[in-house]
């Protein structure tokens, strides 16, 4: 057991989540670099999924010769560079392995220059730019939200304005409105996006802003045990929100109804979200319930809405204003733009699902995974 590979085995355990590790033997390397051996054997005896309680690990680690000494010595390195996530469950404190992506995005966010920092982030900028292959699961783990005021009347009148045609208010859900589904939520933390800041670090630094993305209850708990994440109020959300939406951001929500674990918002140029979406690739974000339509009569070809598009679903064709129905996104940022409300939103024909709850959203996810690395083992092709 001694001569066992850990740092191998926590790659495998990683490639179950995104498939091929990019950069396979540079990352090995840096977690050699950042990690000790007795590092990875705690992280081992965390469950494979799951929580467990601190007393249930500290009498698991003790049989393997951890004292709990070691155990929080790890837990000053794991936590913060994301391996492991601390929360509270039904009032106890407890552990469990993060996913792969938690650690790219807690490294990127990293204020000082390591190795682990800048391999990290070249392997998240292979995921957003598509160079690394991946398991074919279907099911999106974002959905798109559109803006408010495109898809219903709103108090807020200073922020964007909007002169086209409300679609019924009967069609509208709580689950199409940020602002409904933010005011569930007990706890909101935010932290800097972590698309852009590997953008950055690799030197392709966009303009957008950076401190967009938010966390909710359970997982905003855990980003708070971190340093890479602040405690906001509703108001001061809502606020960057709206801030998201004068700047062409896409708001991006975890794929279910009732409390949500994420909200990010994405711009065409760093965000592997959008940017798969844009590649043809349906399996990172699901679009809104709503999609854009035209009145061509007050269309005076200003092409505003043609700039404000993040997915090139607006084009112009002998003249005419054309919607490709198969790229929108649902967002509103179109509607927003047109200045003579030749835009509108309307309920698609036949919405896409939206899962009742992150369990639900997670347990198709990872059987999908499971099947994915099934296939691959056996050499059967993807679709």
């Amino acid at each position: 057991m001694r001569d066992k590979d850990l740092y191998e085995e926590l790659i495998r355990y990683y490639e179950f989540q995104i498939g091929s590790m990019p950069r396979r033997e540079d990352f090995k390397k840096a977690l050699r670099e950042t990690f000790s051996r007795d590092d990875l054997r705690f992280f081992f005896q965390l469950p494979y999924l799951g929580f467990i309680s601190e007393a249930k690990l500290q009498k698991k680690l003790e049989k393997i010769g951890i004292t709990r000494e070691i155990m929080h010595d790890s837990l000053r390195r794991l936590i913060p560079k994301g391996l492991v996530d601390k929360f509270q469950k039904n009032g106890v404190w407890g552990y469990e392995r993060a996913p792969i992506i938690v650690v790219l995005e807690m490294a990127v966010r990293e204020g000082e220059d390591s190795l682990f920092r800048r391999v990290t982030a070249q392997v998240m900028n292979d995921l957003i730019e598509g160079a690394a292959e991946t398991i074919p699961t279907r099911t999106p783990y974002y959905r798109v939200l559109p803006l408010e005021p495109a898809i219903q009347s709103t108090s807020r009148s200073t922020v964007i304005e909007v002169n086209a045609v409300i679609p019924d208010p009967r069609q509208i859900l709580p689950l199409d409105v940020i602002s409904e589904m933010l005011k569930k939520v007990n706890l909101i933390a935010l932290s800097n996006c972590y698309c852009r800041s590997s953008k950055k670090i690799i030197g392709e630094a966009c303009d957008h802003p950076l401190e967009t993305c938010f966390y909710f209850d359970e997982l905003a708990q855990m980003k708070l045990q971190t340093d890479y994440a602040r405690q906001v109020s509703y108001e001061e959300a809502m606020r960057i929100l709206y801030d998201c939406e004068t700047h062409g951001l896409v708001h991006n929500v975890s794929n279910c109804e009732g409390k949500i674990q994420t909200l990010c918002n994405c711009c065409d140029c760093s965000c592997g979200v959008l940017k798969a979406w844009n590649r043809g690739m349906r399996n990172t974000t699901a679009p809104s319930r709503f999609v854009v339509t035209l009145d061509a009569a007050r269309c005076t070809l200003r092409q505003d809405c043609l700039a404000a598009c993040p997915a090139d679903a607006l084009s112009l064709i002998e003249g005419k204003l054309n919607i490709d129905l198969r790229k929108c996104l649902g967002c509103g940022l179109c509607v927003a733009a047109c200045k003579e409300g030749a835009l509108s939103m309307q309920l698609r024909e036949k919405p896409p699902k939206v899962f009742k709850d992150n369990d639900a959203l997670y347990r198709n996810i990872y059987a999908e995974s499971a099947l994915g690395l099934l296939n691959r083992s056996l050499g059967l092709k993807k679709e």
